[in-house]
């Protein structure tokens, strides 16, 4: 008797440790091949475009061929292997519809598919989205973003099709038996990153020691004065760089937001102190809801419920705070822009040499 391969399909929420265990995982690619774990097509940037052809937003204009055939590509790679267990994981599926998420398992009918859903308390993760958002060409305040989470308005912020775990978990089991969706709770503050690891991979079925350590973990967030630095920014810029999947992406989040204010660090936003018991009874039917469903849950649904504030928050960001982060910002820039002007200069004298009689 045979059994059918097993295909999980990791979708989200945004911000609760994907990018640590995606660069772990696709590290150890070829490590956990001989295990018997198969991540598909050529590199993370192909899971991206998953998410885009699943999601109907690839771009002619903006989007490679090879990003509009990925899930032939994606096919034709699942087709060409025998790996008992395959891992598709991109956290940009979460916000995909119920009809988007059914029609790509219906593509991958011939597997024995499992959803995995790693969630955070959304006590950090109101804060986590609004940066991230703003690095995605946000404008909109904090204050106004938290304001619409609350009030559920996604012409100011888009949260909820992506970071409620009950909603995307349903769209996405579709018909599954409740037992194939694995939500993953990100541990409390505090508590070391290996623990998520390890939850995650007690759902592939593989052992943290076949996995590559020796991965940098960026820290892709912003402090508060930082990331208000950028959404004026993001003001200013006006119709210049448009699409933040175009230049905004590679120039203002790639490097400016990642390479230049991340690294200053600066105190985080933190979830506004008049939204704790909001917080504590979203969080409370969030846990309610999980638990109800049958799922596979790995870890603690506590894990899920906020701390309880003690402390006002402070979110006003001062003048001082923002002509800060803007000299420093501006130091690093000069000092960048000097080191790639000195390059292309060895490497137009390089070529010169190379090609006598080239101007």
């Amino acid at each position: 008797m045979t059994f059918p391969r097993r295909l999980f399909l990791h979708v989200g929420c945004p911000k609760t440790g994907t990018t640590f265990l995606q660069d772990t995982i696709w590290a150890s690619r070829e490590r956990l091949a001989t295990t018997g774990l198969l991540l598909p097509l050529r590199h993370f940037q192909d899971h991206f475009f998953v998410t885009l052809a699943v999601r109907e937003q690839l771009d002619p204009s903006l989007d490679s061929p090879e990003a509009h055939n990925v899930l032939e590509r994606l096919l034709s790679d699942l087709d060409q292997s025998t790996s008992p267990r395959i891992l598709v994981s991109h956290e940009l599926l979460a916000p995909a519809t119920a009809e988007q998420a059914g029609r790509l398992r219906a593509r991958l009918s011939d597997f024995e598919i499992h959803v995995i859903l790693t969630v955070r308390d959304l006590q950090r993760q109101i804060p986590a989205a609004w940066q991230q958002q703003i690095q995605q060409r946000g404008l909109v305040s904090y204050e106004r973003f938290c304001a619409a989470v609350v009030d559920d308005d996604r012409q100011a912020a888009y949260f909820w099709d992506r970071q409620d775990p009950v909603a995307v978990a349903e769209r996405w089991r579709g018909d599954l038996p409740p037992n194939r969706v694995h939500v993953v709770t990100v541990p409390p503050p505090g508590t070391d990153p290996e623990l998520l690891l390890q939850r995650y991979c007690r759902v592939l079925g593989i052992e943290p020691a076949d996995l590559n350590r020796d991965v940098s973990r960026p820290n892709e967030s912003l402090g508060l004065a930082q990331a208000e630095l950028l959404r004026r920014i993001n003001v200013a810029l006006g119709d210049r760089l448009p699409h933040p999947r175009a230049g905004h992406s590679r120039i203002a989040k790639a490097y400016f937001a990642r390479q230049v204010l991340a690294p200053q660090g600066g105190r985080r936003p933190m979830l506004p102190t008049d939204l704790s018991d909001w917080c504590h009874d979203t969080s409370k039917r969030i846990v309610d809801g999980l638990a109800g469903a049958g799922y596979d849950i790995v870890g603690e649904l506590t894990d899920l419920l906020p701390a309880m504030a003690t402390d006002p928050v402070d979110l006003t960001v001062s003048d001082r705070e923002l002509v800060e982060a803007a000299v420093d910002a501006l130091a690093d820039m000069l000092d960048q822009r000097h080191r790639d002007v000195q390059r292309i200069g060895s490497l137009r004298a390089r070529l010169r040499v190379a090609t006598p009689g080239s101007t």
